[in-house]
């Protein structure tokens, strides 16, 4: 008698080396596992690997890999491509992104932007890549009833976003009355390939709760106070200007339903010596308020917002001689002169006196985090945030080095204790920033040689 079943062999994969923190996901039985991980943990190698196992080891079932959109499904569609590629049944459909193994299994790869096209075939193993930005209803209304016709198992990974339907998902699994559900949290720095150094560089780089939530992988309220650090860079007194000093002016325009605010920061010391806030009063005397104080202030050069109006206020300060600089405020770059002025205050790199509204504005202005996962920040409602972004003006100058403290003059020769005010020259790797210090340097050399200077 001939057995005429096809020839059989057997077939090993050589999956990954784990480190610890990915082994408690690997060893954890429950059939919903919730990730809440920090960047960098590792998060997709180790699910990606726990798709491969499941689809191996059970013939003729569906894997599904989801995320919100397309492009992060293409991550580990390319990643399990090549891990599997010794046990594929036909190439990797790259335009349906599907995998077929030799086991008659399948790996598919979706969005779940249009998570209607989600509904069909049970599911025997999900995994839902950055949960907490999939909708909650791709979740209850697509997928969960995919998994019943299955029994099929899941796991959720993600970064938080504030706390919306993934962390609810997160506490289940943090109920031990029960064993379906088993959460997870990952810092960073479970991962022991990721330096330390780079790590302590973020904390000291981005506004703490950006850390804490992107790093430490911790849920946060969806709207809370920006700044926590007020009162600790409250102290010192508005001052007089210091001859041969450095000075930076900000102006936050307005005419009637807000206030003007023009500020002056001290570049060496970091610190508000200067405060005017006033409203109703005609921008062409604004810019010459403007003027008054810049000239008294060494001829402090302007930053100023530009968004709107700010565009011919801009062109009217320049036209009056000073050095100003325009900043367009979009829901980005806002949020950009926010953050960085929300670091400045957390190492108390910048100071100012007690200002009362000042205080008062920086103390209660507020983020709000939209369900796309974008922070929007602006000041309680009927309340003013003039003060808080004739600040951040001023420490985003800081940060771009946007002043170069050297004076010049027109007729005289200049002092020279003011030429050493110059920080001496340095080997600087950044070819832009070297040019632009070679030219300060011949530019000194012809102001202390009592040239003549053409302007």
């Amino acid at each position: 008698m001939f057995d005429n079943r096809p020839e059989t062999k057997e077939v090993t994969v050589h999956l990954y080396s784990p480190h610890a923190g990915q082994m408690l996901l690997h060893d954890c039985a429950a059939r919903y596992r919730v990730m809440s991980c920090g960047r960098r943990f590792g998060k997709t190698l180790a699910c990606a690997n726990e798709v491969s196992k499941f689809a191996l080891e059970h013939p003729g079932t569906l894997s599904m890999w989801v995320a919100p959109v397309y492009r992060q499904t293409q991550i580990a569609f390319r990643l399990m491509a090549r891990s599997l590629r010794g046990v594929l049944a036909s190439e990797p459909n790259k335009s349906e992104l599907r995998l077929e193994l030799i086991n008659e299994s399948a790996v598919e790869f979706r969005s779940t932007e249009r998570f209607d096209n989600l509904r069909g075939d049970g599911i025997h193993f999900l995994v839902m890549d950055e949960a907490a930005r999939v909708a909650q209803e791709a979740w209850e209304a697509a997928l969960r009833p995919a998994l019943s016709d299955t029994n099929g198992r899941a796991i959720f990974i993600s970064t938080p976003l504030g706390r919306n339907w993934f962390y609810r998902l997160f506490l289940r699994g943090l109920d031990e009355t029960q064993d379906v559900y088993r959460s997870f949290t990952f810092p960073t720095w479970a991962n022991p390939y990721i330096g330390r150094a780079d790590i302590e560089e973020a904390r000291r780089t981005l506004p703490v709760d950006v850390f804490r939530q992107e790093y430490e992988a911790e849920f946060l309220e969806e709207s809370a106070g920006v700044f926590r650090t007020v009162d600790a860079c409250t102290y010192g007194e508005l001052q007089e200007p210091v001859p041969g000093r450095p000075y930076k002016l900000s102006w936050d325009p307005a005419k009637h339903a807000d206030f003007s605010v023009l500020m002056i920061l001290d570049m060496e010391e970091r610190h508000v010596v200067a405060f005017e806030r006033f409203s109703g009063v005609d921008y062409v005397a604004q810019a010459q308020r403007v003027r008054n104080l810049s000239e008294l202030y060494n001829n402090a050069s302007v930053i100023m917002d530009c968004t709107g109006v700010g565009d011919p206020l801009l062109d009217m300060v320049r036209s009056l001689g000073i050095h100003a600089t325009g900043y367009t405020f979009t829901n980005q770059t806002k949020a950009n002169l926010i953050e960085n002025l929300t670091v400045e205050l957390e190492h108390e790199r910048i100071t100012f006196p007690n200002i009362p509204v000042l205080v008062e504005e920086l103390k209660s202005f507020e983020y709000h985090l939209t369900p796309s996962g974008n922070y929007i920040y602006s000041a309680p409602d009927n309340l003013h945030d003039d003060c808080v972004m004739a600040l951040a003006l001023l420490a985003w100058s800081v940060k771009e080095g946007a002043s170069i403290p050297f004076l010049v003059s027109r007729t005289a020769p200049v002092p020279e204790h003011h030429i050493t005010l110059v920080p001496q020259r340095h080997a600087i790797v950044d070819d832009y920033l070297q040019s632009r210090q070679t030219a300060v340097e011949q530019f000194l050399k012809d102001v202390s040689g009592h040239r003549r200077i053409q302007f």
